[in-house]
């Protein structure tokens, strides 16, 4: 068995907007008195303070879980210990504004302790006791539903659990349309009841026996031993490179029938005004010919995300045009797998770059410049599609390659991929990248994010015992009361998690075959814009390769 990535968990980022502004401003300045456009250099000032905001909140407080044990770095009292020698508490903590926070405390051996919560309120926590007796801070963590999760599993902490939640979910799947009924109650701990702080107290949860103070002379007690479960195995797609060869041949003639049935869906569910703004757009800028072409060339080629997102069982929520932007298919569920991720990814700049096959051909036939121009054109918007950066198409190919190694070079090919946008956007003066590097930027920060929930939840060893309704209790009795309106968006979070943390990554002969896919059809797109440069209307295509 390969070994697991720890998982990071750090504070909220917070305070960033000032920064930003601040930056934003400084960018504007300098551009106005070196000649540079002032929208590009704002955002680069507001991209460069957001860099240092995130490099500050790097060398701050993290909390280290992997396989052997947690470690807190913080400047005052770090610690590892081995899980076996972790314990584990929760209290009430005073806040400035006078309400009241839950937290959970854990302690190594030598009684040295963390308390940690789930973000709530933007005034601070008086701190508590940990097991020493020493004062320690209530530290606000990202994720710290999950990392109580690892607490539970690998320091053998099932007790903190009611009785209810001991058991495994029969169907992990229907338990997020289920995780809406009443949660087991919360436990009751010291200070409850009233304003006063003190000690973790562990001894009356739902369920558990009472723990006697001989037993256990610290408010926080040894995790012992956590019980055998079921392995969970998250369904694989049985798809892969021979599905996207396939729609080249045969296969894409014989089903289309069906595949215009679910095209006329996918064109239902696109949004009718934007659609029309987008017509208007493009109309006004160029022409109604344009329009019409470039519409024909994102529709299918979304579609092609569509189609290729239902085939790997991933729920589409719908196709969207964006005025100047072009348009998006948005799905409900992350990638099942990294295999997925490539191929869902690959399908758009496909299933265009056939349809640029069709004015080409009549071209061909016809000598018709109007022809080479849209295949010109429609051959090099795919192209673009295929750089390496995200959110465009080649960024999502090279993610699921990077990815497959490991979480920190997928970060850091996507990085690469923006700092590439930025530096191609400057040579081609090209102000769209810097748009499409501003969200690639955004994607980046919400994957970052992401990553460490993803990693806690491989560290799981045994998680098929925890549903949605688990996540929910640990989440209360660390952070905010259950039933509150930020409950389901922490689900949604939380399933997009688990769907990541299941991606199975791609195995060295898939990386070999989508690579060349993808660099074979970016080949053939160069060669179609190449073969008909000489054509009126489509040599302005062609001069932006050279």
């Amino acid at each position: 068995m390969s070994r697991q990535e720890p998982a990071t968990f750090r504070p909220p980022l917070t305070g960033v907007g000032l920064p930003l502004l601040l930056g934003a401003l400084g960018g504007a300045a300098v551009g106005l008195l070196a000649g540079v456009p002032v929208l590009v250099a704002a955002l680069f000032g507001a991209a460069a303070s957001a860099i240092a905001v995130s490099l500050r909140q790097l060398s701050g407080l993290k909390v280290v879980a992997g396989e052997e044990g947690l470690e807190v770095s913080r400047p005052e009292a770090p610690f590892r210990a081995p899980w076996s020698e972790l314990r584990l508490g929760f209290g009430l903590a005073q806040r400035e504004d006078g309400s009241v926070q839950r937290y959970a405390v854990v302690a190594d051996a030598r009684g040295r302790s963390f308390a940690f919560a789930e973000p709530v309120s933007a005034a601070p926590c008086q701190q508590v006791s940990g097991a020493d007796g020493r004062p320690v801070p209530v530290v606000e963590l990202r994720e710290a539903a999950l990392l109580l999760a690892l607490l539970v599993q690998r320091a053998g902490r099932w007790e903190v659990l009611p009785e209810p939640l001991r058991v495994a979910p029969l169907d992990l799947a229907a338990g997020f349309a289920e995780a809406a009924a009443p949660s087991p109650a919360l436990p009751r701990v010291a200070g409850e009841g009233g304003a006063a702080t003190g000690p973790a107290s562990d001894a009356a949860l739902p369920g558990d026996p009472p723990v006697s103070p001989e037993a256990s002379p610290s408010p926080l007690v040894r995790g012992g031993q956590g019980r055998g479960g079921q392995e969970h195995s998250g369904r694989r797609q049985r798809f892969g490179l021979v599905a996207l060869l396939a729609k080249l041949g045969t296969k894409l003639t014989a089903s289309l029938g069906k595949v215009g049935a679910t095209a006329l869906k996918a064109a239902k569910t696109a949004n009718v005004g934007w659609a029309a703004a987008s017509v208007a757009t493009w109309s006004v800028l160029f022409s109604w010919k344009f329009a019409v072409a470039i519409m024909i060339q994102l529709f299918v080629h979304e579609y092609g995300h569509v189609h290729a997102m239902r085939r790997a069982g991933m729920k589409v929520r719908g196709l969207y045009f964006v005025p100047l932007l072009g348009a998006m298919a948005v799905t409900e569920d992350a990638f099942p797998s990294r295999r997925a991720q490539a191929y869902v990814a690959l399908n758009g700049p496909l299933w265009g770059s056939l349809l640029a096959l069709v004015p080409a051909g009549l071209y061909a036939w016809t000598h018709q410049p109007i022809f080479a121009a849209v295949a010109s054109w429609w051959a090099l918007l795919n192209l673009f599609n295929l750089l390496p950066i995200a959110p465009l198409d080649g960024g999502r190919v090279m993610q699921a390659f990077a990815y497959s190694y490991s979480s920190s070079l997928g970060l850091a090919v996507s990085a690469l991929g923006l700092a590439g946008a930025v530096a191609l956007g400057a040579s081609l003066g090209f102000s769209l990248i810097y748009l499409v590097a501003l969200l690639g930027l955004m994607e980046l920060v919400a994957e970052s994010q992401a990553r460490a929930g993803a990693r806690a939840l491989r560290l799981l060893p045994e998680p098929a015992r925890f549903g949605p309704r688990h996540y929910l209790y640990l989440r209360a009795v660390a952070g905010p009361a259950p039933g509150g309106s930020s409950e389901p968006l922490f689900l949604k979070a939380l399933e997009r998690q688990q769907q990541a943390a299941r991606a199975a990554p791609l195995r060295p002969l898939e990386l070999l075959a989508w690579g060349l896919a993808y660099a074979g059809l970016a080949a053939a797109l160069i060669l179609l814009v190449y073969l008909l440069r000489s054509a009126p209307g489509a040599e302005a295509a062609s001069r932006l390769l050279e």
